[in-house]
């Protein structure tokens, strides 16, 4: 097993020592460098023979607070990803941080052996894919000063488009091909109807002087029916005597490859990697967004319920990580099942969930809450021979538009979740009083 390693920039005593306890008994085979200050790291740093895995970074420290701190870290060793520390439970503080260079975060009540791991391997991995799209970009660069590009000439006047060989192999044409578009006009009816309105506002500011060229990334019909990203530069070479457009040269790539990378880490983001729903801060952008749709309109109601597996902890112990996480997936995928199209259904970390129900009243948020009860009880996980049977707690709220914050719900529900624990597992409850039992 490969070993992690860990530079810990954290100042407090108590911190440093509860997250060095908890990689302990996680499980992966790891080494840390616990130093206090961006000082201490820099000359650590200098005499390091080789970069450590990740950072986990607090940041108060002596010698920087705040984002700064981030700033100056990812300066020091940009070659690293960042897990940022942080008392702040705040979507917004957050995403300011992942601007300012770090990959994830961390709330510092939060930091189990289990938060911890997914928080660095899910840093690595966008580290990794950031780097990998930084240098399709340069390389895309390169290849446009270059010229290695197909190459296209589209006389405005007649409507005809010359396009070299490797553009039209690029979308599955030849030139010796009779169903090859020919006119200016065909090539724009193949582009993605989404993106038909970007590409002539593009193509209209250059015609009309107010931009110096014309760019547009736009989705491109391939001959064979599916869609394929292109990125096209051009400029206008001529105008008539009345001065109207007349030509038109300039290049187009495919970054099909590229947008894919865009799009993975997006999902890395927002997704949780292992089973798929949306993660806390995802979970948390859209809760905020409903809470606007309950003080907007008092009639609209939004249900919330909070979820955990009973004694999950005993399966891991048990079963082994690799089971566990079967039970997780199956865990998600059962409830996934079991809800309309527009639910909404996060996993918030470990084995916490979390379930928003939008235009939804209590009774139907209990309703709900009843068949995940049900279907949860029924479900079996089978690994090597291992048959596991796991059931759920649930507890059960609603957003209120006098809520404070539009966690406050939030807040009530995993209340709830804590008596339904309390009194047996296995059950709904409500923050008052105990609603069912199976």
């Amino acid at each position: 097993m490969q070993t992690l390693a860990i530079i810990l920039i954290e100042d407090e005593d108590g911190d440093a020592g509860l997250i060095r306890h908890n990689l302990k008994f996680s499980g992966t085979a790891h080494q840390v460098e616990w130093v206090k200050s961006l000082e201490a790291l820099d000359q650590y740093l200098q005499s390091a023979s080789t970069p450590a895995d990740v950072i986990l970074l607090d940041l108060n420290l002596p010698d920087s607070s705040g984002l700064e701190t981030v700033q100056r870290c990812k300066r020091m060793a940009s070659s690293t990803p960042i897990v940022v520390l942080t008392g702040h439970d705040d979507l917004q503080f957050s995403l300011k941080a992942l601007e300012a260079g770090a990959q994830d975060y961390l709330i510092k009540c939060q930091l189990a052996s289990d938060n911890l791991l997914r928080a660095m391997h899910y840093a690595i991995e966008r580290h990794q894919l950031e780097r990998r799209l930084q240098q399709s970009q340069e390389l895309m660069t390169a290849a446009v000063e270059g010229g290695n590009l197909g190459v296209w000439e589209w006389n405005l006047k007649t409507g005809i488009c010359f396009n070299s060989e490797r553009l039209l192999n690029n979308l599955g044409f030849s030139s010796k091909d009779p169903d090859t578009p020919a006119s200016g006009e065909e090539w724009i009816a193949r582009i993605h109807p989404d993106d038909q309105s970007s590409f002539h506002a593009a193509l209209n500011q250059h015609l009309d002087n107010a931009a110096i060229r014309y760019q547009s990334e736009f989705r491109l019909k391939h001959k064979k029916g599916h869609w394929v990203w292109q990125y096209a530069s051009g400029h206008l070479v001529s105008r008539d005597t009345d001065g109207n457009p007349e030509r038109m040269v300039g290049i187009q790539q495919d970054i099909s490859e590229r947008k894919a990378m865009e799009e993975r880490l997006r999902t890395l983001a927002m997704r949780d990697p292992l089973t798929g729903l949306l993660n806390r801060r995802s979970f948390m952008s859209t809760m905020n967004h409903e809470y606007g749709r309950v003080k907007r309109s008092p009639d609209y109601s939004v249900g919330i319920l909070m979820l955990d597996i009973d004694h999950f902890k005993q399966v891991n112990d048990t079963y082994g990580h690799a089971l566990g996480d079967e039970a997780l997936e199956a865990f998600a995928t059962t409830i996934q099942n079991e809800l309309r199209e527009n639910d909404v259904f996060g996993r918030l970390g470990g084995e916490e969930f979390a379930i928003l129900l939008p235009d939804t009243h209590l009774q139907g948020c209990l309703n709900v809450a009843e068949k995940i009860l049900a279907s949860v009880s029924a479900l079996q996980v089978k690994s090597e021979g291992n048959v596991v049977q796991i059931t759920t707690s649930i507890g059960a709220d609603r957003l209120l538009a006098n809520d404070n914050r539009p966690d406050g719900a939030l807040a009530r529900a995993d209340a709830a979740l804590y008596l339904a624990k309390q009194g047996g597992r296995n059950q709904v409850c409500l923050q008052q009083f105990n609603m069912t039992q199976t």
